[in-house]
């Protein structure tokens, strides 16, 4: 975990519908780890503009928070074919089919400390164009870089010091990272080097199984985790399914009581409070990040989840 607190940290979330569970597990489990070397993230949901669509919303909505000097940013990475990290999937502007990755951040990068004419804008457009999946040639279209570069500009005078982005993978590219930070103008970029997840039980919670009950679960969800409280000895097993950004989730409980789980594995201090005994009670729905690890998964308690992230600097 971190070695402080960093309070009050804006959340930033992509604005499609399947990050919608990012902001309700924030406003419910708002402290998210940082790397070793530097704070704790006390996260704060902005009641209305937190959400983006496109990487120059992103940066509108940065410049707007800069005065916090953190800010969290979920997002998904982008990688190639064989899972290198690319850099975001974010459109650059509405409409474009072009994603903040090396090349195009290397175009903002080259703007930077300059004071580039709309014929300079125009160039680097006309002479930028990519191979689709299908084959075909796509250009840059004109008037995608000076938005973009006005914006950025706005945002460095800021000064805003660091953001932590929760990206896939991204942390795994050093260079992407480097421009990312260089183009925003942080002094710190922070990001995981491996795909991770942000899920929740079913809105009606689920039913607490016998102690036999449990243990035959957990031999027909193979493989799954099994978290045991130390104090009490109830458990809690999950199996996540799928990779990358398609998950689901199947858990289990032996009991009502799970707070004991969420202060150790989700987040401590939570107002997180188990349903109590009664007749056909379910386990009080929640939500849980993890990040992938050893071919299993890690929660955002978890020492193994800090160290996947990676800090760069420009």
């Amino acid at each position: 975990m971190g070695y402080g607190m960093a309070f009050s940290v804006p959340l930033l979330a992509n604005r499609d519908r399947r990050f919608d569970i990012v902001p309700d597990h924030y406003r419910i489990f708002n402290l998210e780890p940082g790397p070793a070397s530097a704070m704790d993230l006390v996260v704060d949901v902005p009641s209305q503009d937190g959400r983006f669509g496109t990487f120059l919303e992103l940066i509108q909505l940065l410049d707007r928070y800069a005065a916090q000097q953190t800010v969290l940013v979920v997002n998904h990475g982008a990688s190639d074919a064989n899972d290198y990290p690319i850099g975001l999937s974010l459109p650059l502007i509405s409409g474009s089919p072009w994603n903040p990755d090396q090349y195009t951040l290397g175009l903002l990068r080259d703007f930077v400390g300059k004071n580039p004419s709309d014929s300079d804008y125009a160039a680097a457009e006309s002479g930028s164009s990519m191979q689709s999946a299908q084959g075909q040639t796509i250009r840059m279209a004109a008037g995608t870089l000076k938005p973009l570069d006005t914006a950025l500009r706005s945002l460095r005078a800021k000064k805003l010091k660091r953001v932590e982005l929760r990206a896939c993978n991204l942390g795994g590219n050093s260079t992407v990272m480097k421009l990312l930070a260089m183009v925003l103008g942080v002094d710190f970029i922070v990001a995981p080097s491996v795909h991770m997840f942000y899920l929740r039980l079913p809105a009606a919670g689920i039913r607490p199984d016998t102690a036999a009950n449990f243990n035959q679960w957990v031999r027909n969800h193979a493989p799954c985790r099994t978290f045991t409280d130390t104090s009490s000895s109830r458990r809690v097993a999950i199996r996540v399914n799928g990779r990358h950004a398609d998950r689901t989730v199947d858990i289990d409980a032996d009991d009502l009581d799970v707070k004991w789980f969420i202060d150790n594995y989700v987040c401590i201090g939570s107002p997180y409070v188990s349903r109590p005994p009664g007749r056909n009670a379910f386990v009080k729905p929640f939500s849980f990040s993890g990040m992938d690890f050893n071919h299993s998964f890690v929660l955002a308690r978890e020492d193994d989840y800090v160290g996947q992230l990676v800090e760069e600097t420009p």
